[in-house]
């Protein structure tokens, strides 16, 4: 059996499928480890350097074979092209995706310099990184670094048609049953990193946060388009 690598974009569920997988190789399974950058970097190069780690990190793990590696890292075609392993990755509806991020970070990693309401937010760049995550994680630039939009959506969607399996979020039974074709056996869907409330859209910031998030959904409208989206 081939082994088998999780991309895991944020809130995107990926903590729930990633450990019902990582329970499935229980004898050869890893996480790509956070806050492996430059601590000497701030911002968006702390970032880019903290993901530059992870990806060469992932390419040690995949030189040794571990079956199953799960984590927030970006896709890289050649490292898929010269492994032995299956890409898998689960996707969202972007505007959700990017509230439920903004949320977390707020809830979880509080910041005196992060404007502090969800309206004055999105007119940051931090909002831009935010609500281009597809971009991010399968072209390697978010709307605050990418040189070519045009170029990087075309990279990105071709990236994706490389995946073996890319799931929608809103149909997680679905996709739990098409991985079963990967572990040979049905995956237990767990419940982890949850919000602790239920994510409402505030109806007067809809319009902006859809524009802020329309490049990711020009990806996840090609992705659930493709004959191997759950």
């Amino acid at each position: 059996m081939r082994g088998i690598v999780y991309i895991h974009v944020p809130k995107c569920g990926g903590s729930s499928f990633g450990a019902a997988l990582r329970l499935r190789f229980a004898f050869s399974q890893a996480t790509i480890p956070l806050n492996l950058g430059d601590p000497a970097l701030t911002g968006e190069s702390r970032i880019l350097s903290d993901y530059a780690a992870r990806d060469a990190h992932l390419a040690r793990l995949i030189a040794r074979q571990t079956r199953c590696i799960a984590g927030h890292v970006r896709y890289n075609p050649a490292l898929h092209a010269r492994s032995r392993h299956d890409f898998v990755t689960l996707l969202r509806d972007p505007a959700e995706r990017f509230l439920s991020h903004y949320r977390y970070l707020q809830r979880r990693h509080p910041d005196p310099a992060r404007a502090q309401t969800l309206a004055a937010f999105l007119d940051t760049a931090d909002a831009r990184r935010l609500a281009s995550q597809y971009l991010f994680h399968f072209a390697g630039h978010s709307l605050t670094t990418c040189p070519d939009l045009s170029h990087a959506l075309a990279t990105a969607r071709a990236n994706l048609a490389r995946f073996a399996l890319i799931g929608d979020l809103a149909r997680p039974r679905a996709f739990a049953q098409a991985l079963r074709r990967f572990t040979g056996v049905p995956l237990p869907i767990l419940h982890r990193n949850r919000a602790p409330v239920p994510l409402q859209m505030p109806p007067d910031l809809r319009r902006k946060i859809d524009a802020l998030t329309a490049a990711d959904r020009v990806l996840y409208d090609a992705a659930r388009a493709l004959p191997q989206a759950a």
